[in-house]
């Protein structure tokens, strides 16, 4: 029986974005292994799912630091894995997985070395400091890469143009279920009256970890301003900024207008309740939650960044990461709208975002495997 591997730095990315590639794989009959650090993932159940799939599980000890000395103890450990089982493919994810994982697979002379770049950490925008670093190690290992995938137009005309992968390849994201998102009207009524939100107040919603690639705290400027005249702020997540996110808004006055709802499993709940959904990200890759939000026909507020504006493509959506008296301008601009404006921004996003559907996404993959596969079994025939 063929096999595969699927490497990430933490085995929660795989539970939360790659059961669908693994599921592949098996169909095109193959034995699916993942390698990852087991130790930071607290949700039994997606890790039960995850389990309950017929995966091979290998506890490799990756730290998130691609600068922690504990990365060479995993890379002997992934290597000698890799060494050992002879994998036909190995597909790796994260940084600190992808660096790691196509090292080890070359030196163990794999047949077809995949990597999905989730969103370089250098790209327009972004400190010097990522593209001195980053760049180059990007660079280097693409030599040893057969297939490259990436998952934003920025990243793919970047990789197309300096990188020396094989084969590169675009794929819209790790695919969203759409149906997931539509709901009764009933459940915004019975989701505001949990959060106390009134009928003539303007709910602001977003998704993302308290931390400062996140800016939220853009957002909880604005509030300054646009709590005093109606609007409520609501945040799902958590992270290391949460206490001093909590100082700011007291220190500020803003606890009636701002709520932190921390880790939450009741998301497009949450959103049918929204009237605009603000996502003030520094970066990103693509997100999952933008494109939720989206899912959920909402009205977008978003900073206009590298994969925000793969997903969102409504102009007047767009602030800059850096500037709240701008935000709070659009954000007025969006409430202000006629009933008939916001349904055309909504179906303008809505209709972009197909191409985004799980399903679409999983014959991408599978038209990329079957690559690989092929590839795999001409190098057999020689």
């Amino acid at each position: 029986m063929k096999k595969a591997l699927m490497v990430s730095t933490v085995i929660g990315f795989l539970a939360s974005f790659e059961k669908s590639d693994i599921c592949i794989l098996q169909e095109m009959g193959y034995e699916v292994h993942c390698a990852a650090n087991y130790n930071w993932f607290n949700d039994p159940k997606k890790i039960k799912e995850f389990e309950e799939m017929g995966i091979i599980n290998h506890h490799i000890e990756f730290a998130r630091s691609p600068f922690n000395k504990a990365n060479i103890k995993a890379y002997k450990s992934l290597k000698k894995l890799i060494g050992e089982e002879a994998f036909d493919i190995v597909h790796s994810h994260t940084p600190v997985g992808g660096v790691l994982g196509r090292m080890a697979a070359h030196k163990e002379k794999v047949t077809q070395i995949i990597y999905t770049a989730h969103g370089f950490h250098f790209f327009k925008g972004a400190p010097m400091k990522n593209w001195l670093f980053f760049y180059p190690v990007e660079k280097w290992l693409s030599r040893y890469t057969d297939i490259l995938i990436t998952i934003n137009g920025e990243d793919y005309s970047l990789a197309t143009n300096k990188f020396y992968a094989k084969n590169t390849r675009r794929i819209h994201g790790v695919g969203i279920d759409i149906d997931k998102f539509r709901m009764e009207n009933a459940c915004r009524e019975e989701k505001r009256n949990e959060l106390n939100i009134a009928d003539n107040e303007t709910l602001l919603f977003s998704v993302g970890e308290l931390d400062r690639d996140k800016n939220h705290i853009e957002v909880l400027e604005a509030m300054k301003s646009l709590g005093n005249e109606g609007y409520i702020f609501c945040i799902a997540g958590d992270g290391t900024l949460m206490e001093s996110h909590k100082d700011f808004i007291r220190t500020n006055g803003l606890e009636k207008c701002v709520k932190i709802l921390g880790y939450r499993r009741d998301i497009p709940e949450l959103l049918q309740a929204t009237d605009i959904y603000v996502f003030p990200s520094l970066f990103e890759g693509l997100s999952v939650a933008l494109m939720e939000a989206v899912a959920a026909k909402i009205p977008i507020a978003c900073s206009k960044v590298r994969g925000n504006v793969d997903t969102v493509i409504t102009k007047d959506s767009y602030f800059p990461t850096d500037s709240p008296n701008e935000l709070v301008s659009i954000i007025k601009e969006i409430a202000n709208l006629t009933s008939e404006e916001k349904t055309q921004m909504v179906e303008t996003n809505y209709q972009n975002l197909l191409k985004y559907r799980l399903s679409e996404v999983q014959e991408e993959m599978r038209t990329i495997y079957r690559v690989a596969d092929e590839e795999i079994e001409k190098r057999k025939k020689t």
